[in-house]
C-alpha cells in the first residue's frame, strides 16, 4: 500500500510530522512537497506527480484538494481512495477570490498574524504555540510558488468530472476557511462519501493528529490497534464518527 500525503498552502509537507508519526510503521507513506515539483499549478503538480506512482491512496490538505482530484483525472482506478483534510475542490469560500491579492509578507511571523493564525487557522483552541510550525514551515517555502499556490486558489472554479472512488471528508468542528457549501459540492462530485467531523480549527492535522491517523487507517483498512498512540495522553478532542 502506497499513501501519499498532499500538503497545506506551505506546500513543504513539513506539517504533517505529527500526522505520520501516528500511523502505523508497517504502511507505506509518501509526503509530497511542491518545492521539488516544477509545475506551479494544480494540473500541471498532479502531472509530475502522477509520473511516479501507480496504485496509491490520497491524502489531501486543504490545498491540495484540487491536486488530489487532478490526479484522480490522470489515473483513475489506479486512486483506491481520498481523505481530504479540511479541504476543497471549488473555491473554499467568497473571500477566497482574493487570496491572489494576498502579500506573501502578511505570512511571516508578527503580532498580528500570530493572532490571526490561531483564529482563523486553530479557532483559538490548542494553545497559541500551535502557530509557531506554521510560520516555520512557511517561511522555509520558496516565496515565489507559495503566491503562485496562493494564486491557484483564488482561481478556482467548479468541477465536471465525479471522483468515482471512496472519498473521506475530515471535517473539522469550527473550520473557519472552508465554507459547508465547499464541502456540499464535493460531497455532490463523490460516488462514494462519507465525512468525519473532529473537535478543531482548520489545521486539524496538526491540531488533532491522532483522531486524523485513526480516520485515514479506517478509510484505507489499516489496523487502527497499529497506530502509535495513546489516545488519553495524546488526544484532546472529541472524535465523532
Amino acid at each position: 500500500m502506497k499513501i501519499i500525503l498532499l500538503p497545506g498552502l506551505d506546500g513543504t509537507g513539513r506539517l504533517f510530522a505529527k500526522l505520520t508519526k501516528n500511523l502505523p510503521e508497517n504502511i507505506n507513506t509518501e509526503v509530497i512537497s511542491y518545492e521539488s515539483l516544477e509545475g506551479v499549478t494544480y494540473a500541471k503538480q498532479a502531472a509530475e506527480i502522477a509520473k511516479r506512482f501507480k496504485d496509491i491512496y490520497i491524502v489531501a490538505e486543504s490545498y491540495s484538494g484540487p491536486v488530489a482530484y487532478e490526479l484522480y483525472k490522470l489515473l483513475g482506478s489506479r486512486v483506491k481512495g481520498i481523505v481530504f483534510l479540511a479541504s476543497f475542490i471549488s473555491a473554499p469560500s467568497l473571500l477566497s477570490k482574493l487570496a491572489g491579492f494576498l502579500p506573501v509578507s502578511l505570512l511571516s511571523a508578527n503580532y498580528l498574524s500570530k493572532k490571526l493564525l490561531y483564529l482563523f487557522g486553530f479557532s483559538l483552541t490548542g494553545g497559541q504555540t500551535l502557530v509557531y510550525p506554521v510560520f516555520a514551515s512557511l517561511q522555509t517555502a520558496n516565496k515565489r510558488k507559495l503566491k503562485l499556490r496562493l494564486g491557484n486558489i483564488a482561481g478556482l472554479s467548479k468541477q465536471q468530472c465525479e471522483l468515482d472512488c471512496p472519498v473521506t471528508y475530515i471535517r473539522p468542528s469550527r473550520d473557519l476557511l472552508v465554507s459547508a457549501s465547499a464541502v456540499k459540492y464535493l460531497a455532490s462530485m463523490c460516488s462514494s462519501f462519507s465525512q468525519v467531523e473532529i473537535e478543531g480549527g482548520h489545521f486539524i492535522a496538526q491540531s488533532n493528529p491522532v483522531a486524523c491517523a485513526k480516520v485515514i487507517c479506517d478509510t484505507f483498512n489499516v489496523a487502527s490497534a497499529l497506530i502509535k498512540l495513546n489516545l488519553k495522553e495524546n488526544y484532546n478532542g472529541q472524535y465523532i464518527s
